[in-house]
């Protein structure tokens, strides 16, 4: 299995969500950004360095959500909360970016991994303050 991260950064009632490029695979679906775990790296760490080389945008207050597998594609998936720290993600690698609240969710084709884990995490650890003291899963 390839150990893949992605982060729903929470700002002000919204959430982070970016658009693949047209030529990768799930071209032009929304997703929340991230990518994959680089060996002796920690997850933590690839998100991290995943949305400075994606966004040049820099997160705080880490905290895993869920896990989604998808054994027919060999990879896990670890989905994080976070916030920004202090930056402003830029478009250097997806077609768009936005912060969108719950309310506009429903508008947006999402990637399937992405799309399971909104339809099965209640709304409110999405979008929600996150709680300092624990991670929200476990």
């Amino acid at each position: 299995m390839i150990d893949v991260t992605a982060a729903v950064c929470q700002q002000d009632g919204k959430i982070l969500i970016c658009q693949r490029p047209a030529e990768k695979n799930f071209g032009l679906l929304w997703e929340f950004p991230g990518g994959k775990a680089e060996a002796n790296e920690t997850l933590e760490e690839c998100l991290k360095r995943e949305l400075r080389e994606e966004l040049a945008f820099e997160v705080k207050d880490l905290r895993l959500l869920d896990v989604v597998e998808k054994a027919d594609v060999g990879i896990r998936l670890h989905f994080f909360t976070c916030k920004p720290n202090q930056s402003n993600p830029r478009k250097l690698e997806h077609n768009n970016i936005l912060w969108i609240p719950e309310n506009e969710l429903h508008r947006y084709r999402f990637c399937p991994s992405d799309q399971q884990l909104i339809d099965t995490t209640d709304h409110r650890l999405l979008f929600g303050p996150l709680n300092p003291d624990r991670s929200i899963k476990g």
